[in-house]
């Protein structure tokens, strides 16, 4: 995986709290969340469905349901080297700076995920 991407897999008890910050999104379709080169909008917490990094028309990796990404990329400001999608019926609680500093000051680091107290350092 790029040394740019920071991805963990988020136990059940940090799901269910994260959720209670972003309202679930479906993708009816194919999208592309992140192009090469682009600084995300957002971090992703894929709840259902697939999401999948491409690099030169390739896939190189997939995520599963209850991983987030994009966190880390998205408060630091660094591009990603790939391009993201996700796949058809997949559902995902979008994190933007907002919501992520909320989360931040609202949870005690101590019970935030790996990525959130790397970036509240």
């Amino acid at each position: 995986m790029s040394k740019n991407l920071v991805i963990e897999h988020i136990d059940p008890f940090n799901l269910q709290l994260l959720q209670k910050f972003s309202a679930p999104c479906l993708y009816q379709s194919e999208t592309e969340l992140i192009y090469e080169g682009q600084i995300p909008f957002a971090g992703y917490l894929l709840l259902e469905g697939e999401i999948q990094f491409i690099k030169r028309k390739t896939i190189f990796q997939k995520i599963l349901p209850g991983t987030l990404f994009g966190v880390s990329e998205l408060m630091e400001n660094r591009p990603l080297k790939f391009t993201v999608k996700i796949l058809p019926g997949s559902k995902v609680c979008i994190l933007d700076r907002s919501t992520v500093k909320e989360i931040l000051k609202t949870i005690q680091s101590e019970n935030l995920p790996n990525v959130f107290k790397e970036i509240s350092a």
